[in-house]
């Protein structure tokens, strides 16, 4: 398997990988507020049975992410794609953001996503960026568990973050 920067013949291949994923675990988010304070917290509940989630992103964009000529890598082996990373630039923050982080449902728990991570944040460092972020749904507790196992960190949340109304929960790598 090689992680190697995509070209345009591998689009769409990515397109056409299964970004769903299965969960025992929800991110809850409880709210307090009071005229002069708001707390917010998240915890982690575990539901009584896996359920399958779709992925919450369209990729029909990835085409135009990846002719910015930015950091978009593919996992193949022989001409097959089994997984990519697309993160964008936030110059003026000098952070790059992790658009899609999908791999192959047949593929998972490999250490495939951890392989395609560990290049993007080697891209990054090389590239003087200061931080990479993801934003995550509050359903995706694998993908959660596998960032902060890499070190990312919580730093906050974006409210009806996806087309769907979920939250997206911030993690971030300081490089």
């Amino acid at each position: 398997m090689n992680v190697r920067p995509a070209t345009i013949a591998d689009i769409e291949q990515c397109q056409q990988l299964d970004g769903s994923y299965v969960t025992d675990g929800v991110w809850q988010m409880d709210e307090t507020s009071t005229p002069d304070s708001v707390r917010v917290s998240f915890r982690r509940i575990h539901i009584p049975r896996r359920v399958e989630v779709a992925y919450p992103r369209s990729t029909e964009a990835l085409y135009e992410d990846w002719s910015r000529a930015e950091c978009f890598l593919v996992a193949d082996e022989l001409g097959l794609v089994l997984g990519y990373l697309d993160m964008t630039l936030r110059h003026c923050q000098w952070q790059g953001w992790i658009e899609h982080l999908i791999v192959h449902r047949d593929q998972r728990n490999r250490g495939l996503a951890t392989r395609l991570l560990q290049a993007a944040e080697a891209w990054a460092r090389d590239n003087g960026l200061e931080a990479i972020v993801a934003a995550i749904q509050t359903k995706n507790d694998p993908a959660i568990r596998l960032l902060v196992g890499r070190g990312y960190s919580f730093c906050g949340f974006m409210d009806t973050y996806y087309r769907n109304g979920d939250i997206g929960l911030l993690y971030v790598l300081h490089l």
